[in-house]
């Protein structure tokens, strides 16, 4: 179910030819074209890693990969991806509706594989706690990608024995071991 999944989403053009091109933010990280398909793999990869060396099981990793690759899909409906019909909003609301007929498929052949991968590309308040690993395991790994952006821009042209750099979109200063 999984892979029928995995397949529909990487064969349907009309996600993947935007999904390749998108930034993954406007002024945060991952602001550049191919930005967003960066950011994804980052955190897909990273995300499945960590389920493996948990020894989570199979169900699991592929369920991190998966989510942690979609989580930010419905960027690609973002005004500042899409300039013609682009909007102003929730993206977790329009990766639902991105990916509705592959949802839609996976909900009909594996329930609790639909399950654990909405909660995990789902808008999260202060007050959810989350019920799947997957969840959380994404949630930490797309902070980390985003903070490693944005620190390695902070230093991005600087001298190697700078330690410290204020990153230009936040009123934040990063600090770095030395080499």
């Amino acid at each position: 179910a999984l892979r029928s999944f995995y397949h529909s989403v990487l064969t349907d053009d009309d996600i993947m030819l935007p999904f390749y091109r998108a930034k993954a933010s406007h002024h945060h990280h991952h602001d550049y074209e191919g930005g967003l398909f960066e950011h994804s793999f980052e955190v897909a990869t990273t995300a499945a890693s960590m389920a493996r060396q948990y020894n989570l099981g199979h169900a699991t990793v592929c369920i991190s990969y998966l989510a942690g690759l979609v989580h930010d899909l419905g960027k690609i409906r973002m005004y500042y991806n899409d300039q013609d019909a682009g909007v102003c909003g929730q993206h977790e609301s329009y990766t639902f509706m991105v990916l509705s007929r592959p949802l839609e498929s996976l909900r009909r052949l594996a329930p609790n594989l639909f399950e654990a991968l909405s909660s995990a590309i789902s808008v999260k308040t202060s007050r959810h706690q989350s019920q799947y690993l997957p969840e959380t395991i994404v949630r930490m790994c797309d902070q980390l990608s985003a903070e490693v952006a944005q620190c390695r821009k902070a230093f991005e042209g600087m001298p190697g024995y700078f330690w410290y750099a204020k990153a230009a979109q936040e009123n934040r200063v990063y600090k770095r071991l030395p080499c």
